[in-house]
């Protein structure tokens, strides 16, 4: 008798933990709708790390608060929950961005190159590749970045494309993006010092943007 009635308490306190857990989960999950309806990301990120805590398996909590971070431009956790959701799912190609995004937003050029690279073999996408080949510049690996940049050029799919590019004055201009693809060639023969093939392929930019002031810059520079 005495048996069955620990057990009977037991049984319970267990089913009295979970209907707290579940209430706990459920009033934090109405704070984070509403944080979000108020547009309140301190409040929403507060909500999912209680929810977190109380469902630590749950993937798609750790994707909302990588979603959170990623709006707020904060790099370091965007990037340490990438990881930690690729760690369960390997094949998660969103998260495999947010991590590039990340570490290149950090300053971490070579470990985003790496990144990119992995991103690219699974998706093939053109923006992902223009990123490698101006990381590639970035970190003067100047011969895989200008065949790179020529594959990009004789893509049939480039040609209408255009691309936000920064100014010297802090402003963005958006050019066609085989004007900026040749103008980073150019660019890498500035830094090889080949002044001539440079002002060919600055040149080559303003063929396709003629209003394109970086490379205008370039060319008017002694």
């Amino acid at each position: 008798m005495k048996k069955i009635l620990f057990l009977l308490i037991v049984t319970l306190l267990l089913f009295n933990r979970s209907y707290s857990q579940n209430n706990e989960f459920d009033l934090q999950n109405s704070i984070y709708i509403k944080a979000k309806t108020y547009n309140d990301p301190s409040v929403a990120i507060n909500a999912l790390y209680k929810m977190i805590a109380l469902q630590p398996e749950n993937i798609f909590l750790k994707d909302s608060l990588m979603r959170e971070y990623l709006t707020l431009s904060q790099w370091a956790p965007s990037y340490m929950i990438s990881r930690e959701i690729l760690a369960i799912q390997p094949a998660n190609t969103f998260a495999l961005e947010i991590s590039c995004i990340s570490l290149q937003n950090l300053g971490l050029k070579q470990q985003a190159l790496d990144q990119y690279e992995s991103l690219y073999l699974r998706t093939d996408r053109i923006d992902v590749l223009y990123t490698i080949a101006f990381l590639q510049f970035e970190l003067k690996n100047y011969n895989e970045s200008i065949t790179n940049l020529d594959i990009l050029i004789n893509n049939n799919e480039t040609e209408k494309m255009s691309v936000s590019v920064s100014k010297n004055d802090n402003s963005v201009q958006e050019v066609f993006i085989r004007a900026q693809l040749n103008y980073l060639k150019g660019l890498i023969f500035l830094e090889q010092k080949n002044k001539d093939e440079a002002n060919k392929f600055f040149n080559n930019a303003l063929a396709i943007s003629p209003d394109f002031q970086n490379a205008i810059d370039r060319l008017n520079a002694k």
